[in-house]
């Protein structure tokens, strides 16, 4: 008998093996089908969910709207959706929507100025925070720098899901290091003595115990500062100023399984340098990578000192 168990297995091995993988692969190929919902018209940001009904994500660089955008968003999901989602991303997702009613819904939103976003191996919609120009704690802008990013970047081709992130301050709500390419504002403090009347006030408001009162005046530990500008917006009597505003500029950060914070490309970059700076980081990474791959795996695969040489010449 044991034998021709072991007969029976030497002739019939290949054949139970190469069936079992066939079924496996047959599978996985199946599952992956059904994890890459159905697009319609060609457009990745409008396709079909579980419920057998479409979703409209619409693109809203850096999270701003309009009020009329607000309204027509309401009435679209009213008249043919049923609930309205608010991304990760800032963009605005309606639910819901019956396929016979997706090209009317689409014209009502596009009369108001809304379009919809991106999706799959292309430049991603831009998150931001408020900046400066509504946060008190900011240290630079955002939502003009977000706006002048989305024109001119979202929707290109790229190897990979490209997300940018931009953050007002070194303390942001928006988690920059975690984008592929992330931005997060700055300020170089200075002091004039003379205004100086040493109230600890930027003593009481730094985080990072840069700050301290030393004969009545106040001295700045530039070793440990990190240029977020608190000091500045705090200061009674505007003996604190901003020498200087630029930019961190974080490359091949990831936010999705695993995580994985990005790499300090440059620790300071002025505004007008912005837009030739991810210039230069596409045109790298477009060159160097692999289709599907993403920034970090091809920073990963060159290393992060020859990306940098690249980028930065």
């Amino acid at each position: 008998m044991i034998a021709f168990i072991l007969t029976f297995q030497r002739a019939y091995r290949p054949v139970i093996v190469s069936t079992f993988c066939s079924r496996s692969m047959l599978d996985m190929v199946q599952a992956e089908k059904a994890l890459k919902p159905r697009i319609y018209g060609n457009i990745p940001a409008v396709f079909l969910r579980k419920d057998g009904k479409f979703e409209i994500k619409l693109q809203i660089t850096g999270g701003m709207l309009t009020p009329q955008q607000m309204q027509r968003v309401g009435e679209v999901a009213s008249r043919y959706g049923t609930q309205v989602h608010l991304t990760v991303r800032q963009e605005v997702s309606i639910m819901g929507v019956p396929e016979e009613h997706l090209d009317k819904a689409l014209a009502e939103l596009k009369d108001a100025g809304l379009r919809p976003g991106s999706a799959g191996m292309v430049f991603r919609n831009v998150v931001s925070c408020l900046g400066d120009t509504y946060c008190f704690k900011a240290a630079a802008e955002t939502i003009t720098l977000a706006r002048e990013i989305g024109n001119r970047f979202t929707g290109e081709k790229t190897p990979g899901p490209l997300k940018v992130g931009i953050g007002g301050c070194p303390f942001p709500c928006t988690r920059p290091q975690f984008n592929e390419i992330g931005l997060m504002g700055r300020v170089r403090p200075e002091i004039d003595l003379e205004k100086c009347t040493g109230c600890g006030k930027c003593v009481e408001v730094c985080k990072v115990a840069a700050t301290k009162i030393v004969d009545g005046k106040a001295v700045i530990d530039y070793n440990k500062c990190v240029m977020c500008g608190r000091c500045v917006v705090n200061c009674p009597g505007a003996a604190r100023y901003s020498a200087e505003k630029g930019y961190i500029i974080f490359v091949g950060g990831r936010g999705s399984w695993p995580p994985h914070e990005g790499w300090t490309l440059q620790d300071f970059v002025p505004r007008e340098e912005i837009m030739p700076m991810i210039e230069r980081i596409l045109q790298v990474y477009r060159e160097g990578a692999k289709p599907g791959m993403r920034m970090r795996e091809f920073i990963n695969s060159i290393g992060f000192e020859e990306f940098k040489r690249r980028v930065l010449g």
